[in-house]
């Protein structure tokens, strides 16, 4: 049921976007350029994430605009990440870097977090694994359902600007 519902969700958000995308050519260059960048993450990605994570932030794109509000910056890269199905990459990594990646070049101070827990046993003597990336603004999720990153440990942070305190909000 909630995987119905998470796709009911991606599916309004597509739906609520429609209308700006056919009548804004800057909206729909923009969701080009965030698509083209989510196809590159994979190889951004084969570097160690503090290397790649600077990769990301110093690339520079020419645009014929400024970006929209955050709210509409946010909400193509969650578009471009959802569209992007074939990449190796989750879309919880693919939505928070894009996210970050625009989000930062408006100048919201947003940090990625990358966190792991362990996966409900399907066999006793088998553990599994599971990772999920995040954005925080303040210390509190940025756009992220609770159950999403609840129960995740912090493994890492970008930019690691606090060296303590609670990083789950």
């Amino acid at each position: 049921m909630r995987a119905l519902f998470t796709r009911l969700r991606h599916l309004w958000l597509g739906l609520r976007l429609l209308p700006g995308l056919l009548t804004d050519g800057r909206q729909r260059l923009l969701l080009a350029e965030m698509r083209a960048l989510s196809r590159q993450l994979p190889g951004i990605l084969q570097r160690p994430i503090p290397q790649a994570m600077a990769q990301l932030e110093a690339i520079t794109l020419e645009r014929p605009s400024p970006l929209p509000p955050e709210n509409k910056t946010r909400q193509l890269a969650d578009l471009a990440a959802l569209l992007d199905r074939r990449s190796p990459l989750g879309l919880c990594l693919r939505r928070s870097l894009l996210r970050y990646r625009y989000l930062h070049e408006l100048g919201v101070p947003v940090t990625v977090l990358f966190g792991a827990k362990f996966a409900p046993r399907d066999k006793a003597d088998v553990k599994k694994i599971l990772g999920h990336a995040w954005l925080v603004l303040a210390e509190r999720p940025y756009h992220e359902d609770d159950e999403n990153w609840q129960g995740y440990t912090v493994m890492l942070r970008w930019p690691d600007k606090l060296a303590s305190g609670d990083v789950n909000g």
